[in-house]
Formats: C-alpha cells, sequence, structure tokens
C-alpha cells in the first residue's frame, strides 16, 4: 500500500495478463517485486498467470521461479495441455488453498468465460470443442468476436466473493475446477471444464487481463503486467487497451511489458526451449527491477528499512 499527497493510503493492485508459456515472464516480474516487498492488496488473473498471481498473492512466486514453466513445457509435449494444468493444480493447490483464503490475504480475482446456452456448452464440452477453438483462433486475425458475445460471458471469482452476488465467491472447495477453467483453450485441452454443473472454457476469450475487475475493488494504483510488446488488451480480440498513464475505474494504470518478443528468446505462445524459459524469467525479474528503483516513492518502499534506496 502506498500513500497519496494528503497521507491517505492508495491500494495497489496488481493484473497479471494470460501469455501460456510466455506468462514465464510476468512471473519474473513478481519474482522481483516480492523480492522488494512490493505486495498488492489485489491480484487479478486470468488462464496461465492463475498459477504465478496466485504464488505471488502468497508470497511464493520467488520460490518456484522458472521452475513450474519449464516443467509445463516438457509436459505439454509429452502429456498435453490438460494434464500439465491438473498436475499443476495437484502440485500447488495445497498451498494455494491455504495461503489464498487465510485471515490477512490479498483479495484474490480469478476470471473466466462461462458458457451461457445449452448449444454451445455441447459444442465446448463435446468432440466439437476442438475445431471450434481453431476457428475462434482464425476469428482473432479476422477481428471476429460474433460467436464469443452470443455464446460467452466473463465470470471473474473473488476470494472474498459472496455465493448469491454478481461476483461469485472462489472458495477451498471451489479453487481447483475453477483453476483448471480458467485457461481451458479449446483447441488444446482435452479434458472438458465446469464449474458447478455448467460449461466454462478459457478466460482469454472475453478476459485475458482483468484490470477492469482490480480497479473496480476501490484500488488506486494499478499494475498490469503484460507477456507481448505490442498494446495490451482485455482479451483476445483486442476489443479495449489497457493504456500506461490511462485511468480505469479511478485507478492509476501502470503497464509493464517486454521490450522485445518473447519468441526472439525462444518462447512463444504454447512451446518454448528450456534455455528461453530462463531468459523470459531473467528478462521479467530485470524488468521488475527496474520498475521498482523508478517508482519506489509510488510503491510506499521509501519508508521502508532497506527498500527504496538504490533498489
Amino acid at each position: 500500500m502506498t500513500e497519496t499527497g494528503t497521507g491517505a493510503p492508495r491500494r495497489i493492485g496488481i493484473a497479471i495478463a494470460a501469455g501460456m508459456l510466455k506468462g514465464s515472464y510476468g512471473h519474473g516480474v513478481l519474482s522481483a517485486f516480492e523480492d522488494h516487498g512490493v505486495r498488492a492488496e489485489v491480484y487479478g488473473t486470468a488462464s496461465s498467470s492463475v498459477l504465478s498471481g496466485g504464488l505471488a498473492a502468497i508470497g511464493q512466486a520467488r520460490r518456484t521461479g522458472v521452475d513450474y514453466w519449464l516443467g509445463a513445457a516438457a509436459g505439454a509435449q509429452e502429456k498435453g495441455m490438460s494434464q500439465v494444468v491438473l498436475d499443476s493444480i495437484e502440485s500447488y493447490g495445497p498451498a494455494l488453498r491455504a495461503g489464498l483464503f487465510a485471515p490477512g490475504a490479498p483479495e484474490f480475482l480469478l476470471a473466466t468465460s462461462k458458457v451461457t446456452n445449452a448449444a454451445a456448452a455441447e459444442i465446448t464440452q463435446g468432440p466439437g470443442a476442438k475445431e471450434l477453438g481453431k476457428q475462434l483462433l482464425r476469428n482473432v486475425f479476422a477481428g471476429d468476436r460474433s460467436w464469443v458475445e452470443e455464446n460467452l460471458s466473463t465470470v471473474v471469482f473473488s476470494s472474498r466473493g459472496l455465493p448469491t452476488g454478481e461476483q461469485p465467491a472462489l472458495t477451498p472447495d471451489n479453487y481447483d475446477t475453477v483453476a483448471y477453467a480458467s485457461p481451458r483453450m479449446l483447441h488444446a485441452w482435452t479434458v472438458p471444464a465446469e464449474v458447478a454443473g455448467e460449461a466454462y472454457v478459457d478466460a482469454s476469450y472475453t478476459c485475458s487481463c482483468p484490470a477492469r475487475e482490480v480497479a473496480a475493488t476501490g484500488v488506486g494504483v494499478l499494475i498490469a503486467i503484460g507477456c507481448d510488446p505490442f498494446p495490451l488488451f482485455r482479451d483476445l480480440y483486442a476489443s479495449e487497451e489497457i493504456a500506461d498513464g490511462s485511468t480505469i475505474g479511478g485507478a492509476q494504470v501502470l503497464v509493464i511489458k517486454p521490450e522485445q518478443d518473447l519468441k526472439d528468446l525462444g518462447v512463444d505462445y504454447a512451446a518454448a526451449s528450456a534455455e528461453g524459459l530462463v531468459k523470459a524469467y531473467d528478462l521479467g525479474v530485470e524488468t521488475g527491477e527496474r520498475f521498482v528503483a523508478a517508482r519506489a516513492e509510488l510503491l510506499g518502499l521509501t519508508s521502508r528499512t532497506g527498500r527504496g534506496e538504490g533498489a
């Protein structure tokens, strides 16, 4: 938490964009934040950023580091992404369920895309899912968002939500199913995703970076972390830009993203070399270090012993 010019506290929120294996960069940024004691009051995640954002929220981003991404890349080739995600939930789920819902934990937001009608649910949960997923990716390049608008809606689960409210509750009981649903890209995930008996698909179709939802919690500073050097958008279809220096819901927006395409380092969305993942993670750490040094006062670090002076 930082302070305004009047001394009133300014809550910090962090929204981490999806990017599949390119998420190793954002994990590096979060690790640098953790090293310098930068902890947000709210973390917003979607798809592949669910794990890194969750680990940051419980103070274990650095401990895990790039190891998860190395395992995920290797596992994707050997057993497919559905199993990779299920394995990660089994491995990291106990610590996340214990930490995210502990007293005093930051608010944790987890974005998903809910299927809104029975016909679409039948396709997304059945044998036609893979072909539909490929078509939706082709639609990205055509700028065609019609299927998404007709059949999906953004649902953001909150660790402080109410079961009967507009923002549903994320709980220790439903964390595993929601965490699996959020990264379920139709073209590559073979295991269907359901939450409370209803069909869900990858958050990125409707909300790959929940900046607006983080801002709605009343934060004063919103840090949005992307994984591409291009403009950062709310979803795959570029429906809304999240621009550095802009204001969303009263929150000052600060965007962190790499200056180069991570493909140049050997990291693409669905495939990456081990060396490339380490380089992307390290680049994220370096970027996070520079950000903290430049924004120490805004982040409220100058009053902390050993922080903000030459950091």
